[in-house]
């Protein structure tokens, strides 16, 4: 009797099957499916997300960063008056008609502009500057004085002029043209403050006004004088003359604005030079352009790589996922091959179950890679915005590609196996040693991309990778031995009557999971090691290479040389002298005031040690101090004292005291000839510098050029202003002199008040004697890779001087890697300050102490002229895309320990059934409830635990070889500020919170199975 279908009973649908089958039967499966399919979207979705807030991050960096001046886009008509003839500038409001409506839509309004540099044709040292118009020049300036310029040669002065050059309203002067004819009258109608902000786009229209220093000094400059258009129209051309049109870049352009920008920028240039020979388009756009690409060309390959790996791993989680739950579903699939459906059909049964779930996944995983770009712009620099990044669409396609062919290989897995083998409960675990041939074919791939990254093959970005297949490497040979090895030794403890042990190892060996699992928390605890410690040596290296710019918290650049009255200024702010110190620049060379400065500056990778910094410190010989305006010296030659010039004619030598005044400087007092040989004199000289005090430098002799000085001389009875002063007259208190023109030999003599002095000159002058308070060598202290051998450091002066090496560091604040570190006092005895140095104050980032310092050096007549401070540069740092990338560790690490814990957890919800009925079956032959307990609770232990210590193993050993390709800046540091070495408490950390979390989630889960264990699932088929 054939029975009847109902009328009203649906049809059958696989969507419906496979809803039923999700949430009806196996709402735990489902949920894990859901989660892993939703990390994996997320962890292959976030790349771009995350690189494209790093670019529009850095954009946003980069803009605020720049000034008005960097940020504007011109485009310049210059005259020219020549032998040709001469031709005018274009019309500022041509001007911005040329300019692209494609460029004009990325800018800000244009304003229009007429300037030149002129000045007066009269007073002795007239001075120069610019004579600027601007559209609507007023409204963004404030009137001191006077009104606006309305008419031709009507300017606003500033307040500077009026100080400097005697300028008042009213006023009238002259300009001369750059071409023949009659000079431009102006008439000063006002006086202004500039109140315009951005709007003049970086021009300097005050702070230059200098009146001249004196004589014919050429250095004369006005501020900005600021005039009608009429002036330049109705005037013939003014030297340098020139009109602009010129816009801002909007503070919230972004990076694809930026791009585009660039690209039209570029056109137009190219555009504009076959227009004429006057026009120029002036604009920064494609260094901030080639800066954000060249950054994000770095982010593009170390985000992707850092990842992958977690990628990866989500799609073992996900193998594992879909393995146990194809496996609960064999009874199903033979089903199915019973009755005729075939290995196609199997597939499709599986697919059309688990399919659906994984693909729902997708959209969830969508929307947290989307939350966390949103999260991460908030924490970036610029505005948080929601955005769907270029390449998204494509991460999520590789996503939904990754989730279906892992489920079809699952499905084709367990639909081809063969009858008889589906309708077993199961199929037992590995615990022989041999490899399948899956297994050996993912060895061997990964163990050719780990050999190759131990023996240095993978460089740069590739290197990156190295980590997680070195991992993967160690996880697969420790799963092929975790299995056989538990096995046996679980026997071993089974016969000395260990249950609990016993058994436990002996299911560890008998389960087919164990493999993946030992696989996966090996790479999961080793990328966690990896990414943190990176993340911690990138934050290193960054306080390093910050550090080292600045030098000290705050450095102010000195204008001027006096180094007596900066340090005057200084003990009046900080009497102390612990807190601010002055530094001296020159060329390669550092020298400080030891004390002071090794407390206040930085050494981020070792300061020199005690002994080294007294090492550098100048001899302990007073100086010979000269006070008042004439002096004299007694001088007498030997019997064989001689000077003969090239000619072997009898020539004279003469004398002259070299000394430094109080305000650094170096004079000559010229004593005049040295006497006939035998023969004695007193020689004078005036010295007005030294009513202040001097110090002796040198005794200086010179002849012609050529001449040839041999003989003896003696020097006594010093005198200044009639009093004695005691000059040093042992051979100790001077400096011998020896090389192959010269000899300078202080001996010890008769009469003992006198210096004695051997003396052989050949052909070159001057030369000096210096004291012995001057030393002759500097002792240094260079960087650790600067050579020793005859060494030759720049002095204050800007002269070579010669330095033995004392002491080594591997940095030197604020220095190249060619360069020395020497005490202040060595270098500058006897030495002037040049132009070739400069002057410096190094002090603590305390505003208070800051803002004296500065006021000091005001009221001693020194002049600030910029500001550098560590916070800043350390800021600076921070806003980079290599930086940004590394920030992904803080992301990662946490992420693989809670794919780790996932791991545990979707084994414990997917095999609880048969779990806790193999308890239940124990428990009918008589284990307790605390033995069963136990069993849960251990059931994964040994694993994990071996897992987690190779995986620290295997994320500690990538850390020391994949740490040097690592990119911590945008550049390569030219010093070594990078230091790789292990960050060790980040890696214990790390490798202690794997060891704590994942043991405790085993635990947690066995025990709860093991709750579930109750009697009656003894009878329940698996």
């Amino acid at each position: 009797m054939r029975g009847r279908r109902s009328p009203r009973a649906p049809g059958w649908s696989p969507l419906r099957h496979a809803w039923r089958s999700a949430v009806g039967h196996r709402r735990g499966q489902a949920a894990a499916l859901l989660a892993v399919s939703a990390l994996v979207t997320a962890c292959t979705a976030f790349a771009p997300v995350y690189d494209r807030a790093m670019q529009q991050a850095l954009v946003d960096t980069l803009v605020a960063q720049q000034g008005p001046g960097d940020r504007v886009v011109v485009l310049e008509s210059a005259s020219a008056v020549n032998a040709i003839g001469t031709t005018e500038a274009r019309d500022p409001h041509e001007l911005e008609a040329m300019v692209p409506a494609g460029v004009a839509a990325r800018l800000g309004p244009a304003v229009l502009e007429r300037r030149a540099l002129v000045s007066p044709t009269t007073g002795e040292v007239p001075p120069n500057g610019l004579l600027v118009w601007r559209d609507g020049a007023c409204d963004h300036l404030r009137l001191l004085s006077g009104r606006c310029p309305e008419a031709s040669g009507e300017i606003l002065v500033s307040e500077a002029d009026v100080d400097h050059f005697g300028l008042t309203v009213g006023s009238s002067l002259a300009v001369a043209p750059a071409e023949e004819g009659p000079d431009l009258p102006l008439e000063v109608v006002g006086t202004y403050a500039v109140a315009g902000g951005d709007w003049w786009q970086g021009l300097r229209l005050v702070g230059t006004s200098m009146p001249a220093a004196g004589g014919t000094d050429p250095s004369a400059a006005h501020d900005a004088w600021v005039t009608a258009e009429e002036t330049f129209t109705d005037a013939a051309v003014l030297p340098a003359e020139s009109s602009r049109a010129g816009a801002l870049v909007p503070s919230g352009t972004d990076v694809d604005d930026l791009f585009a920008l660039d690209s039209s920028l570029d056109a137009w240039a190219e555009d504009v030079r076959g227009q004429g020979d006057d026009l120029r388009v002036l604009s920064s756009v494609d260094d901030a352009a080639e800066d954000v690409r060249d950054q994000a060309a770095l982010g593009a390959r170390t985000v992707p790589l850092l990842l992958a790996p977690l990628a990866v791993l989500a799609v073992f989680v996900l193998w594992l996922v879909l393995v146990a739950a194809t496996q609960q579903r064999r009874g199903e699939v033979a089903v199915a091959r019973l009755r005729g459906r075939g290995p196609a059909g199997a597939v499709g049964l599986l697919l059309v179950e688990l399919l659906p779930v994984l693909l729902a996944g997708v959209v969830p995983g969508v929307a947290i890679a989307l939350a966390g770009g949103v999260v991460v712009r908030t924490l970036l620099p610029g505005p948080a915005a929601l955005e769907l990044a270029p390449g998204l669409v494509t991460a999520v396609l590789v996503a939904v590609l990754a989730l279906v062919l892992t489920t079809l290989a699952a499905a084709v897995r367990v639909a081809r196996e063969p009858l008889d083998a589906l309708v077993r409960s199961g199929r037992s675990g590995g615990g022989s040693w041999r490899l399948g041939a899956t297994d050996a074919v993912l060895l061997a791939a990964a163990g050719t991309g780990a050999l190759a990254f131990v023996a240095g093959s993978l460089t740069g970005a590739a290197a990156l990778a190295g980590p997680a297949l070195l991992a993967l490497v160690v996880g697969l040979l420790l799963s092929h031995v975790v299995a056989p090895v538990g096995t046996r030794v679980g026997r071993w403890f089974l016969r000395r009557g260990r249950l609990v042990t016993g058994l436990t190892l002996l299911d560890l060996g008998r389960r087919r999971e164990t493999r993946v699992l030992v696989a996966v928390l090996t790479v999961a605890s080793a990328l966690a090691v990896f990414s943190l410690d990176a993340l911690v040596v990138g934050e290193r290296n960054r306080a390093n290479a910050s550090e080292h710019d600045a030098g000290a918290p705050v450095v102010l650049a000195i204008e001027g040389h006096d180094l007596d009255r900066v340090r005057t200024a200084l003990a009046a702010a900080d009497p102390t002298a612990e807190r601010a110190t002055p530094v001296v620049l020159a060329d390669g060379t550092l020298a400080v005031d030891p004390e002071p400065f090794h407390r206040i500056a930085y050494f981020p990778r070792g300061a020199p040690t005690a002994e080294e910094w007294r090492a550098i410190e100048p001899p302990g010989h007073p100086a010979v101090e000269l006070t008042g305006s004439r002096v004299s010296l007694v001088v007498e030659a030997a019997d064989d004292f001689a000077v003969q010039d090239v000619l072997a004619v009898p020539s004279e030598l003469r004398l002259a005291l070299v000394v430094t005044a109080t305000t650094g400087v170096r004079h000559t007092v010229p004593l005049g000839p040295v006497p006939a040989a035998g023969t004695r004199a007193t020689l004078t000289g005036r010295m007005p510098m030294c009513g202040a005090g001097c110090r002796l430098a040198a005794i200086q002799m010179s002849a012609a050029q050529g001449s040839i000085t041999t003989g003896g001389l003696r020097f006594g009875g010093l005198r200044v202003d009639g009093a004695p002063v005691d000059l040093g007259t042992s051979a100790e208190d001077w400096n011998a002199s020896e090389d192959e023109h010269t000899v300078l030999r202080p001996v010890a003599g008769d009469p003992a008040d006198a210096l004695t002095l051997l003396v052989s000159v050949r052909g070159f002058y001057p030369v000096d004697l210096t004291p012995a308070w001057i030393p002759p060598t500097l002792h240094a202290i260079v960087p650790s890779g600067r050579g020793a051998d005859d060494l030759v450091v720049t002095g204050v002066d800007g002269s070579d001087r010669a330095a033995d090496v004392v002491g080594r560091t591997t940095l030197l604040p604020a220095m190249p890697a060619r360069s020395a570190l020497v005490d202040l006092d060595a270098a500058t005895r006897g030495r002037d300050i040049t132009f070739d140095a400069l002057l410096q104050v190094w002090l603590d980032d305390d505003p208070a102490l800051v803002a004296d310092v500065e006021d000091s050096l005001r009221a001693s007549g020194v002049s600030v002229t910029d500001v550098r401070r560590h916070s800043a540069i350390s800021r600076s740092y921070s806003h980079t895309v290599p930086t940004w990338s590394l920030a992904l560790g803080a992301v990662v690490g946490p992420v693989v320990v809670l794919v780790a814990v996932l791991v545990l957890l979707v084994l414990a919800v997917i095999g609880w059934r048969s779990r806790s009925r193999d308890l239940a079956i124990l428990r009918l032959n008589g284990a307790g409830r605390r033995t069963t307990a136990r069993l849960a609770a251990w059931a994964h232990l040994p694993a994990v635990i071996a897992a987690v210590l190779a995986g620290a193993g295997a994320g500690v050993a990538g850390a020391r070889l994949a740490m040097s390709d690592v990119a911590f800046f945008p550049d390569p540091p030219t010093v070594p500020v990078v230091d790789t070495a292990l960050a060790w408490p980040a890696v214990l950390l790390v490798a202690a919170t794997c060891a704590v979390v994942l043991p405790v989630a085993v635990v947690v889960s066995g025990l709860a199975v093991a709750r579930r264990a109750h009697l009656e699932r003894a009878g329940e088929a698996t």
